[in-house]
């Protein structure tokens, strides 16, 4: 079993830990005890006399306050939509490090539209809120006190600013208030423990720390949910139509559609018909919003690409660079440092050169991806990679550390998680994956591989042999 050149274990890092147990000791842990704000929770938190209860938490705090050693990391220049129900869906990983992100989730900006049912204030000064889909999912998203944020987050000022929308509207105090309003709500995703909270998602995400919180303006608490249509294409010169559908959870709710992003050449009307003829090839990200009568509103978010009139496949081909990495180098990849590789360790599948993404045995991320451009009019768009993994984990069942494989747009919104392969694959050669992107024909769009791993034994995700072959 390969053991990559990295795990080394010295004195100093004996020395470290020791002073990390002393200095720990010196935290100032609370008793919960029954009547305390956070009684159902039982988290430890650390005295500060700024904060709203005097305290701020313990439990992963860096990560939930952006001051971890993987703050960089988070997409703060692009916002993913999603749902409740989405991130409920998401595996839960296996462990959750103190000092780094689980990627990709606690790399994300999400955002999603909800319904606030209640809040309060927590021991560690959060405010904790409690969201609900309507349809029986619910989550919980958390805004720290900005005193318990540190000078270093790149989160602080969009923290405090969700804080102060906060305070606008409600005041939040140590029980639980029932609210039941439309929200809609960015943060950051996080994978929590589950020690009763409530609220909590089977899978412990939260949206921690919430970056954003816009309540509508509209008085009967109602909840917009617009259906997403998927991803549409159509052709230059050829007529159109899609008919959008919604539900309100009042009854009786007239709603009106308008739409943002449209192709040129194609409208909404008030009850949700998109129609027209396209005038012009390139592909669109389409918002559109149905608002009832109290003003509540949702959203959907969908990508519609417009094809040349004709058919045309212009650009046709293999289009990756560098695709076995035989010439030693990422580019035009983009890689962390020592993934492009020609170490005897784990042997390449053809050639000197792979891609070695972690084989470290210790909490470490690592990425690989290169940005094309999927001409329109073609009739294949073949991604393809061979892949060998192999492993230290003993388990059967428990996806310790993985590798995603996803797809994004020019913003590096993610459009598509293609798979998500882990411990559980391992393998003794390579193993060849396919997978169709035309879907995103006529777009400029990232391939993107993001291998974690987690506190302890290696495991090694090895690539080589990529292509996206356009036919």
């Amino acid at each position: 079993m390969p053991t990559r050149k990295r795990l080394l274990i010295t004195g100093t890092v004996v020395l470290a830990v020791l002073a990390a147990g002393i200095l720990a000791t010196t935290a100032v842990s609370a008793a919960i005890r029954e009547g305390h704000p956070d009684a159902e929770e039982h988290e430890e938190v650390t005295g500060n006399s700024f904060a709203a209860t005097g305290s701020c938490g313990v439990e992963r705090w860096s990560v939930k306050t952006g001051t971890d050693a993987d703050r960089a990391k988070i997409t703060l220049q692009s916002t993913t939509q999603t749902t409740i129900a989405a991130l409920a869906g998401l595996a839960a990983p296996g462990t959750l490090p103190a000092n780094n992100r689980v990627a990709p989730t606690e790399d994300t900006v999400y955002q999603l539209h909800a319904t606030l049912t209640e809040y309060k204030l927590e021991a560690d000064s959060d405010y904790h809120l409690v969201l609900s889909d309507g349809s029986g999912h619910t989550m919980i998203a958390e805004i720290p006190d900005p005193s318990c944020v540190g000078a270093t987050s790149p989160l602080q000022s969009s923290i405090q600013k969700s804080r102060g929308e906060f305070d606008a509207k409600f005041t939040a105090t140590t029980s639980f208030k029932t609210a039941n309003v439309p929200v809609t709500i960015t943060g950051v995703g996080f994978f929590d423990f589950l020690h009763g909270q409530t609220g909590v998602a089977p899978n412990g995400i939260e949206l921690h720390a919430v970056l954003d919180v816009q309540f509508s303006t509209g008085g009967g608490g109602n909840t917009v949910t617009v259906t997403n249509p998927g991803n549409q294409t159509g052709t230059v010169g050829v007529p159109t139509s899609l008919q959008l559908q919604a539900r309100d959870s009042a009854a009786g709710q007239m709603l009106t559609y308008a739409a943002t992003g449209l192709p040129a050449g194609l409208s909404i009307s008030g009850s949700g018909l998109i129609s027209g003829t396209p005038t012009a090839a390139g592909s669109s990200t389409v918002t559109v919003t149905a608002t009832d009568t109290t003003g509540a509103a949702g959203t959907a978010t969908f990508t519609w690409t417009v094809n040349p009139s004709g058919g045309g496949c212009t650009g046709a081909g293999q289009l990756l660079g560098n695709p076995g990495f035989e010439t030693g180098t990422p580019a035009p990849w983009t890689a962390s440092s020592g993934v492009v590789s020609n170490s005897s360790g784990e042997p390449a599948r053809t050639g000197s050169w792979k891609a070695w993404l972690d084989g470290y045995g210790s909490t470490h991320t690592d990425t690989l991806a290169q940005t094309v451009t999927l001409p329109a009019g073609c009739s294949s768009y073949a991604l393809s990679f061979w892949l060998h993994v192999d492993t230290a984990e003993t388990t059967s069942s428990t996806r310790y550390d993985t590798l995603t494989v996803q797809v994004l747009n020019s913003a590096g919104t993610v459009l598509a998680t293609l798979a998500t392969y882990s411990n559980l694959d391992h393998n003794t050669g390579y193993a060849q994956r396919s997978f169709s992107l035309a879907g995103y024909a006529g777009q400029a769009v990232t391939v993107r591989f993001t291998g974690a791993e987690d506190f302890t034994a290696q495991t090694s995700f090895v690539v080589d042999d990529t292509a996206l072959a356009v036919s």
